[in-house]
């Protein structure tokens, strides 16, 4: 078994690379997802409390998002919006950038579903109390949104690690960039990619650990949110 799995020394460059490999997949995952998250709550709050033409724009760019394919998404950040904005940007940061903006559609549209689960008649309750728009989203709205919203982000952020594989189009060396370069170098793909596969198996293992663990959080803080 150790023999197939090690394929007697051939997959010693897939092993030695692994760690900084997964690491570069899972740092531009988290990147483009907390950016997207932070974008996602904006887009939200615009949709909901901003006049129609705001929300019209709001509309057209989760739709654009949606609608057109990722590897265009990445292609387009890294070879035409430096070059309209005359920036640099590196392989790295073209690809969070289109991740983000890619899964903030997605997150918009989570968020605003778990908005419309929400009593409103606990904001007519806090515009009886005299609390801002602001301090009621803060301390009302948002926190049970993100609670109710645990399950789907978990299942959005799973997809968005696993979509980061098309980084490697941009010659990101993420994880499956490595498998590829060591199966051209190994001729095993079945060696190669079941190690592969394994390690996004891990990684997602223990996202979905951590999902649980901060929902049962919420659940404790948020008794009475569902």
């Amino acid at each position: 078994m150790i023999d197939f799995l090690t394929a007697h020394g051939a997959l010693s460059p897939f092993y030695a690379g692994v760690l900084r490999a997964s690491g570069v997949t899972v740092t531009a995952s988290v990147a483009a997802f907390c950016l997207g998250m932070a974008l996602g709550v904006t887009l939200l709050i615009i949709r909901t409390l901003c006049s129609a033409p705001f929300r019209v724009l709001i509309r057209l760019y989760v739709s654009a998002m949606r609608g057109t394919p990722l590897l265009i998404q990445l292609l387009i950040a890294y070879y035409v919006i430096p070059s309209i904005l005359d920036i640099q940007l590196s392989p790295m940061q073209a690809g969070i950038l289109a991740l983000a903006c890619n899964t903030s559609a997605y997150i918009s549209e989570i968020l605003r579903a778990a908005l419309t689960t929400i009593s409103w008649g606990q904001i007519a309750a806090a515009r009886a109390l005299g609390m801002r728009t602001w301090t009621t989203w803060r301390h009302i709205l948002l926190p049970q949104i993100l609670h109710r919203s645990i399950p789907p982000l978990t299942n959005e952020f799973t997809i968005l690690l696993k979509a980061s594989s098309l980084l490697s189009i941009i010659s990101v060396t993420e994880l499956s960039t490595l498998a590829r370069n060591v199966n051209l170098q190994s001729n095993l793909p079945l060696q190669v990619f079941a190690a592969t596969a394994a390690t996004y198996f891990i990684i997602l293992f223990c996202v979905s650990s951590i999902s649980r663990a901060v929902e049962r959080r919420f659940a404790k803080v948020l008794p009475n949110a569902h």
